[in-house]
C-alpha cells in the first residue's frame, strides 16, 4: 500500500523517544506511517513520520541517552522541520514510591510532567553551584506548553468519566504475542518488588531471585484496587539529570527536596529550547535492584498515554 508523502512544513509535533524499546512502542501508536523526507546533510537524525487522529508527528530516537544528545537531536529536528511547535518526550523512567492523589507510584504506571509547587514540572537536579558544605541548584526549565497541559487535563477528565480506559486500549495495539514484541507484555503485579531503601542488591549481574535478595526485605504494599486494564497516571514534577540513579537513599533525599515523582535523563536537554511535555512509564524504583523486566511494558504505557493526548488537542493547535 502506498504511503502518504507530505512536506516538512506539515509536521508540528515532535515525539522524542531515547531508547529503541520506546521508539518501537511509539511506531505502534501511529494511525498511518508516512514516506520519509529528504534532510540537510548536517542533520544526522533518523526520523519516522506519521499521523495520529489527523495530527502529523515526527518521531526521533537518540544516538545515546542523556541531556546533551537530546539537545543535539532536538536542534537538528527543528532545523529540518521548521514548523514544529512543541514536543512529547516519551519513554521509561525511575519512579519514586510515594503516594499521590492517584495512589502509590508503582511499576507500569505513567508519570506526566505538570507544574507543581515552585517547579515547572521538570527539575534539573544536578545543575547548580557547589558551595561550602552544600549544593545550590540553579536555573529553571520551561513548563510544558499550555496546549499540552490542557490536553492532559482533558484526558484526565475523560478517563474519569468512562468505564473503559482508552490508554489501556492503546497498549493493546502492540501485539505482545508476537515473538519480537514479547517484551511489551504486562509482567504482572507479582513482579513489582520494592525493597527497603537501605537494602542493597546482593549480586551484580543477577536478578534479585537468582542473586539471593531476601524477600523479607521487600516493602509490603496493598494491591491496587484497579485491575491491569486501567493505567494509573500521576501528574507532577519530574527530575532530570545526567546519571543513572541506582541509589534509593539518594532517590528519597532528592525526591523530598524537589517534590518529584520520577527520575529520567533527557528532559533538561530537550526543554532547553523546545516546549515539551514529559511522559515516563515507570520501569524501576531508582535503586540497586533495578533491571530490564518492566522496560517494555513501561514504554508501552507511556506511548499509549501519549497517543491518547492527540485526541484532546485543539484542532487549531495542529492544522491538518
Amino acid at each position: 500500500m502506498a504511503r502518504t508523502k507530505l512536506n516538512h512544513d506539515s509536521y508540528q509535533i515532535g515525539w522524542i523517544c531515547p531508547l529503541e524499546v520506546e521508539q518501537i512502542a511509539a511506531m505502534e501508536m501511529l494511525d498511518e506511517e508516512h514516506e520519509p523526507l529528504e534532510q540537510p546533510s548536517a542533520d544526522h537524525n533518523v526520523y519516522s513520520l506519521g499521523s495520529i487522529n489527523g495530527h502529523n508527528v515526527v518521531i526521533a530516537g537518540l544516538y545515546q541517552t542523556g541531556n546533551c544528545s537530546a539537545a543535539v537531536v532536538v536542534t537538528q529536528m527543528r532545523m529540518t522541520f521548521p514548523k514544529l511547535k512543541f514536543g512529547l518526550l516519551v519513554g521509561i523512567g525511575g519512579g519514586v514510591p510515594v503516594e499521590t492523589d492517584e495512589g502509590l507510584v508503582r511499576l507500569g504506571h505513567v508519570v506526566v510532567s505538570k507544574p507543581t509547587g515552585e517547579h515547572s514540572g521538570t527539575v534539573q537536579y544536578d545543575h547548580g553551584k557547589a558551595l561550602e558544605g552544600r549544593f545550590e541548584r540553579t536555573g529553571a526549565l520551561a513548563p510544558p506548553p499550555a496546549t499540552l497541559l490542557s490536553a492532559a487535563q482533558a484526558l484526565a477528565v475523560h478517563r474519569a468519566r468512562t468505564d473503559e480506559d482508552p490508554v489501556w486500549a492503546n497498549i493493546q495495539r502492540i501485539q505482545a504475542q508476537r515473538r519480537r514484541l514479547r517484551r511489551y507484555k504486562f509482567p504482572g503485579i507479582s513482579e513489582d518488588y520494592l525493597y527497603q531503601p537501605s537494602y542493597i542488591h546482593q549480586t551484580a549481574g543477577l536478578s534479585c531471585e537468582e542473586g539471593g535478595c531476601h524477600a523479607e526485605q521487600r516493602i509490603e504494599r496493598l494491591a491496587d484496587e484497579d485491575d491491569e486494564s486501567y493505567i494509573v497516571v500521576h501528574r507532577g514534577n519530574i527530575a532530570s539529570g545526567e546519571l543513572v540513579l541506582k541509589n534509593a537513599g539518594l532517590r528519597d533525599l532528592l525526591a523530598h527536596q524537589h517534590r518529584v515523582l520520577c527520575f529520567e535523563m533527557e528532559a533538561a536537554g530537550v526543554l532547553a529550547d523546545f516546549p515539551c511535555l514529559v511522559i515516563r512509564g515507570i520501569s524501576d524504583y531508582c535503586d540497586s535492584h533495578k533491571n530490564d523486566r518492566w522496560h517494555g511494558y513501561a514504554a508501552a504505557a507511556a506511548a499509549a498515554y501519549a497517543r491518547q493526548l492527540f485526541f484532546h488537542l485543539p484542532v487549531e493547535a495542529v492544522p491538518k
